[in-house]
């Protein structure tokens, strides 16, 4: 009976697309693959067990169908993304910067942490709680609502703590609108209205904006029988502002036709010339027929603690909470305390990263006219909303520049059919990356102000297979190994030459010949995914190898460095090891050096000792990354991941450390080594521990979420 086995391919940071694919066919770096039956799209899983007369019997049974509103989504967003993620496989990761994604790369306000660990520590902020929300924020919220727009609130009646904005509008959806039910949606505008509205088995009925009005409504082109409209200013993807008088408008024509406006101002705060947006609430009457929805994954950097709040009358806050109640649940008690503190803005917070983002803007708008496009500043948001070159459509572009330059923008036509001809550009990344992206833009010879018809032949036939799907390439990390592999054996005849009149032990640090080894090991040179826990970003960190013998320049750049940056007076709390005090650093051994950030962040050798075993020593983190303040996480873990894969490349199926420190021994056991007698040096017992050949291709295993190609 033939088994076949059907995975997605799913690639990103938590969820690795490796694991599956490359359990089976990577040992020889050569992808084996089945030929499938047809197969309906409509199935996630198809699998086969047991005999062939229990798969009769299960085939008397009636499939069990999923809703139809699962086949009517387009699901642009998961397109999008997924193609950015094929670009990530066959590219590198490492190699592509996302310019797409509405992700804040900025932390919260210091005082919002705080609160958040504060609160966190009470006993009753882990009860059930209000599904409505909590006084504290509700009056914060209200005093907010009063400074910024000049609108009385009650807070005990007129608010409501959503997780997010899209939960306020799905359970606003839930609150009011009947099956097929017209929604009016902006057109460009917000997906995920579609997605809420498909949720819901509602029916959208866009209506266009344009640039020549400032993408402003015109209600007297609109249905009047739609039950809600949604409005969203400043405006996502274009940044436009809407002014009082469109609101004022928008309450008339929903109060003449018995329509509910939901307007999402989820960038209100965020701003590129200092002015501040009005809010619909200014509109006289707009509590009777509105709800105003504030999200502080922009503005405050919070998208990960999904908070948000809505605003407006008794009556309809109400039948919010009661759609609330047919779902259940709550937001986090020490979530809407910090989202309070953010409220506060106490610390400036939001005059700081207004001029971050508006730095960004004039960055990446230079940059834009150099390669010949006419983007402008826009009024508000992180976006940025930029023509296409002429005779592409938005698919088509987004994914021509994604795997020519590996920038990834958002198209257009993600916002709605409106939306085509344009990208948007999200400005989370630093000026630098920015400039980056777009020196690679330009060395890929992409411009704004050319055709699609004036490219070579040979580039539109390839733009044509990026379109379709069919564009392909040797992914990066099958690309890699294959490389390293290729480097063994001249490692191997370069140290078997340079250790041929030393110590015999020493040629276990040689690599075996027509060695075999699983595609996650760690490898001289390869980057790896390190963070800045203190300053809340992702940083890359690379590892080197400094091999036994080395040119003595080597050692002494290492001590050098070491002396400059890891200097005791400057962390007198901090351990370092005497051999990286004094510099002293032993050609008979292997180093493994991490450096991120420019800097050293741990590192470690290993030696061939007396008992012919490799014993890993002088693990050493950088001061900054000990105790409970400090900066890189996963410094340690990533020196040993390469220790564990040098030790595999030449055969030695044992690493074994010793240490008399609790901490070292309860790091050492929760990667998978295991306690092995004891040893004494100058007098002091130490544990010692061990990796076998088992445990150390487990403990690459769980490693492998932190490689990047």
């Amino acid at each position: 009976m033939k088994i076949y086995t059907i995975a997605p391919l799913l690639h990103n940071r938590n969820h690795s697309l490796r694991s599956a694919r490359k359990k089976q066919v990577v040992q020889n770096r050569t992808p084996q693959y089945a030929e499938f039956p047809a197969v309906s799209a409509n199935l996630a899983l198809v699998s086969f067990y047991g005999t062939r007369k229990k798969q009769n019997e299960q085939e008397k049974h009636k499939t069990i169908k999923p809703a139809k509103r699962l086949s009517s989504g387009d699901y642009k967003i998961s397109k999008y993304i997924a193609e950015i993620s094929k670009a990530r496989y066959l590219h590198g990761d490492k190699a592509v910067v996302d310019l797409s994604m509405g992700n804040p790369d900025l932390t919260p306000p210091e005082k919002a942490k705080q609160a958040l660990k504060d609160k966190v520590n009470d006993l009753w902020s882990h009860r059930y709680n209000n599904p409505k929300g909590d006084g504290y924020f509700f009056h914060t919220a209200a005093d907010w609502f009063k400074k910024r727009f000049g609108v009385t609130i009650d807070p005990r009646k007129e608010i409501m703590v959503t997780s997010g904005s899209s939960d306020a509008i799905d359970h606003i959806f839930t609150a009011y609108a009947e099956y097929g039910d017209k929604v009016l949606v902006p057109d460009p505008g917000y997906s995920l209205y579609d997605d809420l509205i498909t949720r819901h088995d509602l029916t959208k009925v866009p209506y266009k904006l344009y640039p020549q009005n400032g993408y402003l409504p015109d209600f007297s082109t609109m249905p009047t029988d739609a039950k809600i409209m949604i409005l969203n200013y400043p405006h996502n993807p274009t940044g436009s502002f809407a002014p009082k008088k469109t609101f004022e408008d928008a309450v008339k024509f929903a109060k003449e036709n018995g329509i509910l406006i939901v307007h999402d101002m989820d960038n209100s705060e965020i701003t590129h010339s200092g002015k501040k947006p009005a809010g619909i609430m200014q509109a006289d009457g707009a509590k009777d027929v509105a709800f105003e929805i504030h999200t502080f994954s922009k503005a405050q950097s919070m998208p990960g603690l999904r908070v948000a709040f809505a605003v407006s009358s008794k009556e309809n806050i109400d039948n919010l909470l009661n759609a609330k109640y047919l779902s259940g649940g709550s937001v986090y008690i020490p979530v809407q305390t910090a989202a309070a503190e953010a409220l506060k803005d106490e610390e400036g917070y939001i005059q700081k990263v207004n001029k971050i983002y508006r730095n960004r803007k004039n960055t990446a708008i230079k940059r834009l006219h150099e390669l010949g496009s006419d983007a402008k500043p826009t009024q508000g948001t992180y976006y940025l909303w930029a023509k296409i070159p002429p005779d592409f459509n938005s698919d088509e572009f987004f994914k021509y520049v994604l795997h020519k330059s590996q920038i990834a923008f958002t198209p257009g036509d993600v916002f709605g059919d409106n939306g085509d001809g344009y990208v948007r550009i999200v400005m989370s990344a630093t000026e630098k990356q920015i400039n980056d992206a777009f020196d690679r833009i330009k060395k890929a010879g992409i411009r704004f102000d050319v055709s699609k018809l004036d490219l070579p032949d040979d580039l539109q036939k390839e733009i044509a297979s990026m379109a379709d799907g069919s564009y392909t390439i040797t992914p990066k990390e099958d690309r890699d190994f294959a490389n390293y592999m290729q480097m063994l054996p001249k490692r191997r005849a370069m140290l078997t030459e340079r250790l041929k009149d030393k110590d015999p032990k020493l040629m276990k640090f040689v690599p075996q010949e027509n060695v075999k080894l699983p595609w996650n090991i760690l490898k001289d040179g390869q980057s790896v995914y390190l963070q800045n826990v203190k300053e809340g970003y992702s940083v890359f960190g690379e590892i080197k190898d400094i091999l036994p013998y080395s040119d003595e320049n080597e050692y002494k750049k290492l001590s050098q460095e070491l002396k400059k940056e890891w200097k005791q007076d400057k962390y007198p709390d901090a351990e370092i090891l005497p051999p990286y005090k004094s510099g002293r650093l032993y050609p008979d051994a292997v180093y493994f050096v991490l450096k991120a950030d420019d800097k050293i962040q741990a590192l470690a050798n290993i030696e061939v000792q007396d008992d012919g075993c490799v014993w890993g020593r002088s693990l050493n983190t950088a001061p900054w990354n000990q105790g409970k303040e400090r900066t890189i996480k996963n410094s340690a873990k990533a020196v040993i991941a390469r220790m564990v894969s040098y030790c595999l490349e030449t055969g030695n199926d044992t690493l074994k450390f010793a240490t008399d420190k609790p901490y070292n021994i309860a790091l050492y056991k929760s990667i998978g080594m295991k306690e092995d007698g004891v040893r004494y040096f100058n007098g002091v017992k130490n544990t010692v521990l061990t990796f076998d050949k088992e445990s150390m291709e487990k403990y690459l295993n769980l490693f492998q979420i932190n490689l990047s190609f």
